[in-house]
């Protein structure tokens, strides 16, 4: 099973790099598996650790993968060998890297829990939020899947927001539509 969640890792530079992505769980391991290039592989490579973010407030994953809001509140850690997590967090876990599979495009970084705190409870995914996290996977693979498909899809999801959407899964789908025309307004030029 697949879990979608956020990734914050951190640069050479000590630079919070923060992204979605879909992650496993099994066995207590936390399985990431980041598309080469990234700089989320770049970063876990450079020193063994991130931070999974479990989070409720859909607007991160179109925000990021939009790119109309990337920078979101981080706390503030102080320990060297922790990845901030995000302060809109339902629950972290600060992982350390246990081994690296190799893969052409994406390889599997498989790592252990160093530990995890539970923020504040978890409600579950309404239609609309699972509205959201599907169009912003559709987004970040604008150019590599058919506009075709795309408004199949995102026609499809709309009905979630219609019927279920409080105002933070209004705003995210507002960044994804526009992500959505922008792009098809630069196939026009």
């Amino acid at each position: 099973m697949i879990h979608e969640v956020i990734v914050t890792t951190v640069s050479e530079a000590q630079k919070v790099h923060i992204a979605p992505m879909g992650i496993k769980l099994i066995d207590q391991k936390i399985i990431i598996s980041p598309f080469k290039p990234s700089q989320t592989l770049d970063n876990i490579l450079n020193n063994n650790i991130a931070t999974v973010n479990f989070i409720d407030d859909v607007r991160v994953f179109a925000g990021i993968v939009s790119k109309y809001k990337k920078d979101w509140d981080l706390t503030d850690q102080h320990e060297l060998d922790i990845v901030p997590n995000l302060a809109l967090a339902n629950t972290y876990y600060n992982v350390i890297v246990n081994k690296f599979e190799e893969d052409e495009q994406r390889p599997n970084i498989i790592c252990d829990i160093k530990n995890s705190k539970i923020l504040k409870p978890f409600m579950g995914f309404n239609r609309a939020q699972f509205s959201v996290i599907e169009a912003s996977v559709l987004i970040s693979r604008l150019g590599m899947i058919s506009m075709d498909k795309i408004n199949k899809e995102i026609k499809y999801l709309k009905i979630g927001i219609d019927k279920t959407a409080g105002p933070r899964e209004i705003e995210a789908w507002q960044w994804i539509e526009k992500k959505i025309n922008d792009y098809k307004g630069n196939l026009k030029s």
